[in-house]
């Protein structure tokens, strides 16, 4: 495993161990088995370290919401493989749905998460410009991206919290109920 992988796997278990706040460069120093030097050669911070976990989870929920991306999707599939894409990806890799939640928290209130803070409000952006779109065509009601947003996605974010394990026939199964019920949340 290479330094930079160890050095993220120490502080996702730390942060979800001791919570972002209290979690130190030295906790990821000692649970990595790397120099603070090493830790600074790879991130300028704890900050940065949190943003790249961000990003490799963002990374592997657009991965499982392909579909999604694709403009020539139709919307009711747009919608529903970005929440089934969630929802998989965040049965599969709990710890990292778990801080990544927490990440969303945190970003509106601690100077540490700028870039974070950047890089979430992007993907609001983009939602809220896809989701204008498939509104102009009259495929979904005509709602406050916020709105639209959290009956979207805000029952599996309520779920995914506190998921039991699920084998991957039931996380299929558990991943179309939620996508179906968000698609049912905002079609027109």
């Amino acid at each position: 495993m290479d330094r930079r992988r160890q050095i993220l796997d120490a502080a996702l278990a730390a942060f979800l161990e001791k919570g972002y706040s209290a979690t130190t460069i030295a906790d990821i120093r000692q649970r990595s088995g790397a120099s603070t030097g090493s830790i600074y050669h790879f991130f300028s911070g704890k900050g940065a370290i949190a943003e790249a976990l961000l990003r490799e989870a963002v990374s592997g929920w657009s991965l499982l919401s392909a579909a999604a991306l694709d403009p020539d999707t139709p919307d009711e599939e747009t919608v529903k493989a970005s929440v089934r894409g969630l929802v998989l990806w965040a049965l599969t890799n709990p710890s990292q749905f778990r801080f990544m939640d927490e990440l969303r928290r945190l970003s509106t209130a601690d100077a540490d998460f700028a870039a974070v803070r950047t890089l979430l409000d992007r993907g609001q952006e983009d939602g809220a410009a896809h989701y204008a779109r498939m509104t102009a065509r009259g495929s979904v009601r005509n709602l406050p991206f916020a709105i639209a947003h959290a009956l979207m996605l805000g029952p599996a974010y309520a779920y995914l919290r506190t998921a039991p394990n699920s084998s991957a026939d039931e996380a299929r199964r558990i991943a179309d109920l939620f996508a179906d019920s968000a698609w049912q949340s905002v079609k027109a």
